[in-house]
């Protein structure tokens, strides 16, 4: 489903991403774990070409693209790629001006070209999913965090993505309301939605992934089942990082 070979990726001389290569089968949930600058959002990001990678390969599904230096991905790439992947970012990143509703209908409309009415219709059904059918007429402003953060998640499976990724989606909300998107993904998660998901919540972590990745200075330092990575690390700076979070 996944495949991630050699990935390298630096901004204005600094090396990001140092050779990155990691794979995730079809209906699996791969979380990626590690200290602020290990590179754990960059790697999500060129997954779905927010970052194009300096060098390497990736493949999501079918597709198989190669990249070098000084050379752009086509723009026909780039869209096949992201509509094999949805993403769920940090801060929500809403449109205002559109109800819940019309959130999750305009890619639908504007992407796939569906009818309006199809495109409800399927929205409707996402929201029902994510528990805000109730809430389909309400803009932005009128929800909480987690009612957009789930709006959000509706949003990303519009397109019916083969991968969904997911960057700390519950980073920038009040703790109480981290519990609903939480639920909503351990739900995907169950039937069987291939995941990515970068978080700093380890008990979240350990109860949601198949695989578990952990990054540090651009490199994957340790990888393996929540209880390899967890209970049983290879690596002393698996351990550093695991006691620096129960300190």
């Amino acid at each position: 489903m996944i495949q991630v070979r050699d990935v390298h990726k630096a901004f204005g001389g600094q090396e990001v991403l140092k050779g990155v290569s990691l794979s995730l089968a079809k209906g699996k949930v791969l979380v990626v774990i590690g200290p602020s600058g290990s590179g754990k959002t960059t790697l999500l990001r060129c997954l779905n070409l927010l970052e194009v990678p300096d060098r390497g390969s990736l493949r999501i599904g079918s597709l198989t693209l190669d990249f070098q230096a000084g050379v752009s991905p086509s723009a026909r790439d780039v869209l096949s790629l992201r509509k094999r992947t949805g993403m769920v970012f940090q801060s929500f990143n809403l449109f205002p001006h559109k109800t819940a509703l019309g959130n999750v209908v305009e890619a639908q409309v504007t992407v796939q070209k569906k009818s309006k009415r199809d495109a409800e219709r399927r929205a409707l059904e996402l929201l029902e999913k994510v528990g805000l059918a109730d809430k389909a007429r309400f803009y932005p402003h009128n929800l909480s965090g987690g009612q957009q953060q789930r709006v959000a998640i509706a949003r990303a499976m519009a397109l019916d993505p083969e991968v969904l990724l997911f960057d700390e989606p519950t980073s920038a909300l009040d703790p109480e309301l981290v519990g609903e998107v939480l639920k909503v993904i351990k739900q995907l998660a169950a039937e069987g939605m291939t995941m990515v998901i970068v978080t700093h919540l380890m008990k979240f972590a350990a109860e949601v992934a198949d695989h578990v990745v952990l990054m540090d200075k651009g490199l994957i330092v340790e990888e393996g089942s929540p209880e390899e990575v967890f209970r049983h690390p290879k690596h002393e700076r698996t351990v550093q990082f695991l006691r620096m979070l129960a300190d």
